[in-house]
Formats: C-alpha cells, structure tokens, sequence
C-alpha cells in the first residue's frame, strides 16, 4: 500500500441514456487544472432491450454477450469473463465458483474458514486463473492467479467492496467502502477517496486498460476517477430509487457503464447501451455488471432474494467506537430495533447500498433505523427522512 495521495474531485455528475462528457476539475497534489468542456451526445442504438431472468442466480446477457448458464444460487456476489467472451464464472459469497462457457473450473472457498464473505472475483488475462476477495481484505488464489498481498491482518475501519486486477494479471487493487485503495504486486497507487467527503459508500472499482488509472463508482451513481481515468459523467447529483452496485469499463478506457440493483444501465464515454432488466425478476437484484472483450456487450449477475421491508423513519448519528454487535461504527453499519431487524441482517437502503443491521439504539424502535455517517454535518445534511428499506437474502 503506497501512502502518496493524489485525488480527483467528482465534477458535476450527469445522467446518462446518452454518451456524454463534461468539464471536470482535477485536484492533484502538484497542480489545480480545470478540464475543458467536451460535448458529444448519441443516442443509444434502437430502443432499450430487456432480458427476462429466472430469479436469484442468474445472469442476463445483452449485446454480443453469450448466455452461458445460470448458477440459481442466491448467494451470486460476481461475476468475471474469460478472455474470449466465451464463458464466465460466478461467485458466492462463501466462495462458491460456478463456471460456465470456456471458463475452467480451477478451485474455490466454498469449504475454507473464510471468516468473512467473498466481495469479488477478478480473472487473470490467461482466463486459467482468477482471485477471489473478501470484506476483510483476504486474498483466495486459483490456477495461475498469483498471490500477492491482503490486507487481512490491518485493522480496516472500512469493508473491502472490489477487487481490479492489472492488464498484466501480476497486481491487483482492492477497493473500500470509504473508497481507500490497496495496491499489491505491479498496481500502481494513484491516489483513493479515503479522505473526500463521500456521502455514499463505494460499490465498485474498475482499472483503465493501460493499468494506470481507474474508476470508483459509489452507490448514488458518483464517480471518482485517478491516474489515466477519465470523468465521463455520473448519476451521483440525481435521486436513485435503487443504488448502483457495479461499474464495468470499455476495451478503450474511453467509457463505462454503471448497473443499478434493480438492472438499470446507465451509459457514459463509448459504452454502448444494451439493455437492462427493468426492475425484473422480483424477488432477485442484480449484483454486478461486466463487459465483453469488445466492449460491445455486457452480463447483468443476480444475486439474494430481495424483500420489501417496508418504509422506515430514517436517522442519522456519528458516534465513534464499536456497534452493539461488535463491529466497529462504519458506513458499512445501521442501527436497528432488534425485534424488527435481527442484527446481522444485510439490509439494501436506495441511496445508500449495503448495510449490516449490526447497532441498537435506546430510541429506535420499530420502523425506524438510525444510519451511521463520518461527520456531525453529513448527519445534519442527512436529516430526518422516510426510506424504503429491503432485506438481502
């Protein structure tokens, strides 16, 4: 993990059925540019389709991306291509490896103590290897994916969310919901979000195609870009009704696409619109997006079943130190009342991503969650609100 800083400021987000650019303004730690404003706008070619899947477990394929199979576990977390296009693998939170098309079956975690729950996989450019990632940071190795570090043994004040392996498959990046990085083997450190401002946690990372820059996507659709990432636009200043849970990036680094849990796509740079899901299946999110080789196409994954819990009284508070569960306070927890709740439920909150219902408090009860942000002001920006909460798996 390299400790030199260098952050890139998320410029005025934009929505995206469109391709779009925009000014941005950059801020390294040598010099202040502001990016002059581009604009090219397309409309996505034809109408918007839409792929029927059967429930948790499966994928959704659009442009050139080949249906391969389906897992039909609730448990999906990811999902990574071979270097054809050809095949893929899905993964599960205990470590599970599903494997379909050309993608060989090279091992998985399934029965290892792994303590914590599996995040991501990423491939290696071989497609004879791949590397599972859990919320602590530990690193679970198959065929010829080198390992190359963790951060198992650092105390994380934050989850781990994703995993971005170099084009040359010898280094990887890991992502945190507070969007710091973890650079192991030939990754460079280009800088991270640790210290911004967030508002939401990170969902995602994607490395550019030169292994010198990537993309962190957070759950209200912001993006935050470092090294040779460009900022294509983002949903990061419109309302969701459902938070992103993934970003995938084009062949040429020239765009990406963000999927929402409900199976919206949304479209920047060079990324073709494809499709999406439109809220289907019920009972089932989508829970990672990748592209294809060519970047003409992409595979939705679906993971747990999704329960309405219906609308909650929402709150903020900022304490430090540790939930009643154990955990320590982060923008990975929520408190709950216990008897509505269980803690150690994965909680789905629009805006706002994936929360462990790990905290109590003496005046939430019932239908009423009080959610843990890093500052007096962000609570007090937060206010009091009324959320649609769903319960995952």
């Amino acid at each position: 993990m390299n400790p030199t800083l260098s952050v890139s400021a998320r410029p005025r987000p934009m929505r995206r059925w469109l391709t779009s650019s925009a000014a941005a303004l950059f801020l390294t730690t040598s010099a202040l540019a502001l990016g002059a404003p581009e604009a090219t706008a397309q409309t996505a070619p034809g109408p918007p389709s839409s792929v029927a899947v059967s429930g948790p477990g499966a994928v959704a394929a659009f442009g050139d991306a080949p249906h391969a199979g389906d897992a039909g576990r609730p448990n999906v977390i990811g999902l990574a291509a071979t270097p054809t296009g050809h095949g893929y693998w899905l993964a599960g939170r205990d470590g599970s490896i599903f494997t379909f098309g050309d993608a060989p079956y090279l091992g998985s975690g399934a029965n290892a103590p792994l303590g914590h729950p599996i995040v991501g996989i990423a491939a290696t450019p071989s497609g004879h290897g791949y590397r599972l990632a859990a919320s602590d940071g530990s690193i679970f190795t198959f065929g010829d994916a080198p390992y190359l570090g963790s951060t198992a043994k650092v105390a994380l004040g934050h989850p781990i969310v994703g995993i971005a392996a170099t084009p040359s498959g010898h280094g990887y990046w890991l992502a945190a919901s507070d969007g710091g990085i973890f650079t192991f083997g030939d990754a460079p450190f280009l800088g991270s979000g640790a210290n911004l401002p967030l508002g939401h946690p990170i969902v995602g990372i994607a490395a550019t195609p030169s292994g010198h820059g990537y993309w962190l996507a957070a759950s209200d659709g912001g993006i935050f870009t470092f090294g040779d990432a460009r900022f294509l636009g983002s949903n990061g200043n419109l309302p969701q009704i459902h938070p992103m849970v993934g970003i995938a990036a084009t062949p040429s680094g020239h765009g990406y696409w963000l999927a929402a849990s409900d199976g919206s796509v949304f479209s920047f740079g060079d990324a073709g619109y494809h499709g999406g899901l439109d809220g289907q299946p019920a009972g089932a999110q989508v829970v990672d997006v990748r592209a294809t080789p060519d970047g003409a196409g992409y595979w939705l994954a679906t993971g747990g079943a999704v329960t309405d819990l219906g609308s909650f009284v929402a709150t903020c508070y900022d304490l430090t130190g540790s939930t009643a569960s154990g955990l320590p306070v982060s923008d990975a927890v929520v408190a709950v009342d216990p008897s509505v709740i269980p803690l150690g439920t994965t909680l789905d909150i629009p805006g706002l991503g994936r929360r462990i219902a790990a905290d109590t408090g003496g005046a939430i009860r019932g239908n009423r969650i009080d959610i843990w942000m890093a500052s007096a002001a962000a609570c007090s920006a937060f206010g009091v609100q009324s959320i649609e909460v769903y319960r995952v798996g």
